[in-house]
């Protein structure tokens, strides 16, 4: 996962992690644990979090499916 790119992309929207937990039906924790890797996105939460920042579908593979790390 390219966290560094996520943020980028949650930063480019405007939205704060706790506002873009808020959208996508999540607790703010939750997705905490998520972006610091302590817990993986499900695929309607990857879905979700596309949808509200409005990525691309190189975008989205760039973000959850590659071998980066933070």
């Amino acid at each position: 996962m390219n966290i560094p790119e996520l943020k980028a992309a949650i930063a480019r929207k405007g939205f704060t992690i706790p506002t873009l937990a808020n959208v996508i039906g999540i607790s703010k924790k939750t997705l905490y644990r998520k972006v610091d890797c302590e817990s993986s996105f499900t695929q309607k939460e990857i879905s979700a979090i596309a949808s509200a920042l409005n990525l691309t579908n190189d975008e989205i593979i760039s973000i959850f499916f590659t071998d980066k790390v933070a």
